[in-house]
């Protein structure tokens, strides 16, 4: 990231005979910037340049005048969600390469909400589960269509509140959201849809796509006041809050009865909806006390998350029959349908990998088993 300068700016046009009027207001725009670390953007040109993507693939882009993402869909590998699927929205290359400057530029120097564990540097899972670590209860909610359900006016309200100017912010939103071919809210007043100065349809509202690189951190960003009421709420009714994506929970260690976690359920479903959001109740868990409580993969039921069973169960499974004359690599493969070794040794290294911030006891000891199959 350059830090820019209004000195600079101006010098450079001044000896390239840029007239004095424009680089004045340039250098004003560039202060209505709440940050100096931002880089100020002009126009759609500009975001050209500064990209190195061509002008009219992003004036298309923005127009939307065509879909530049490529759709399909991947298995939910969740045991409790068979045959379900999720829709990945790639976007076109030269898209991806503005949507990657966006966030190196743009969005990785802006912080969301502290109970946020996604997407950001110096959180993640272990961080996530550590604050639910030996609680009573639990609550356990989840967000329907997290990332379709974050429409283009939030998205351009970040922009915007960066200090970007109104088309600036309206390009920018674009660049980053994706109108279905169905499915998309429409602009209700349709003799508006042209608004005066903006040069672009509204009629239909774009969503963030899962699949863009913008969408992770975005999302972060467009839910801040939902964490900050959530995160209100939590400590008004001594509970501990976190959301990791779409994945939102709640935990105490204080007594209480079935009723009033109820109560508290239906209340935190209102926030949620208040915010834009709609709450899969299908989804929904109530752990009490005594129960097997589980964030994101890891046990909570002590002082410090824990790998669960099952986890090092396939672990150990895998190693097991690796290691056994009688079976070995080639029978497993097959068994277990790896299409290569080399597929099969990144498959355990990585869970390996993983295990080895939780419980670096054990994974020592599966590493050192891995060692000895004979690939």
């Amino acid at each position: 990231m350059t830090r820019w300068s209004s000195q600079l700016y101006i010098k450079e046009g001044r000896s390239k005979d840029v007239p004095r009027d424009i680089l004045r207001d340039a250098a004003r725009t560039a202060e209505l910037l709440i940050s100096p670390d931002l880089p100020p953007v002009f126009t759609l040109r500009h975001i050209a340049h500064l990209t190195g993507v061509p002008y009219n693939f992003l004036r298309e882009v923005v127009s939307r005048s065509s879909d530049p993402y490529r759709v399909f869909k991947l298995k939910k590998n969740s045991p409790n969600l068979v045959g379900r699927y999720r829709y990945i929205c790639a976007p076109h290359p030269k898209l991806l390469k503005v949507q990657r400057w966006i966030n190196r530029e743009i969005l990785e120097s802006l912080q969301p909400h502290e109970a946020s564990y996604a997407y950001t540097k110096g959180a993640g899972v272990l961080k996530a589960a550590e604050v639910h670590s030996g609680c009573r209860w639990m609550i356990k909610l989840d967000v329907t269509n997290f990332f379709e359900s974050i429409l283009e006016p939030r998205i351009y309200k970040i922009f915007r509140g960066l200090g970007y100017q109104p088309l600036v912010s309206l390009e920018l939103a674009r660049l980053c959201t994706r109108v279905r071919p169905y499915g998309n809210p429409v602009y209700r007043n349709k003799q508006d849809a042209n608004l005066p100065g903006l040069p672009y349809m509204v009629a239909e509202i774009g969503h963030l796509p899962q699949g863009a690189a913008t969408s992770p951190l975005l999302s972060n960003l467009a839910v801040y006041e939902l964490d900050k009421e959530l995160s209100s709420y939590s400590i008004e009714h001594e509970l501990t809050y976190s959301r990791y994506a779409d994945d939102m929970v709640f935990s105490s260690e204080a007594k209480f009865s079935r009723s009033a976690v109820l109560v508290m359920v239906h209340e935190l479903y209102d926030i949620v909806r208040k915010h834009g959001l709609w709450p899969n109740r299908v989804k929904t868990k109530i752990v009490s006390p005594g129960a097997r409580k589980v964030v994101l993969g890891l046990l909570v039921d002590g002082k410090k998350p824990r790998l669960t069973s099952e986890y090092k169960q396939e672990v150990r499974t895998h190693l097991h029959f690796l290691l056994r004359e009688d079976i070995g690599v080639e029978k497993h493969l097959v068994k277990r349908g790896f299409d290569s070794r080399f597929g099969l040794r990144n498959f355990l290294l990585g869970k390996i990998a993983y295990a080895q911030h939780i419980e670096p006891k054990w994974a020592g000891e599966m590493r050192n088993m891995l060692h000895l199959v004979k690939w």
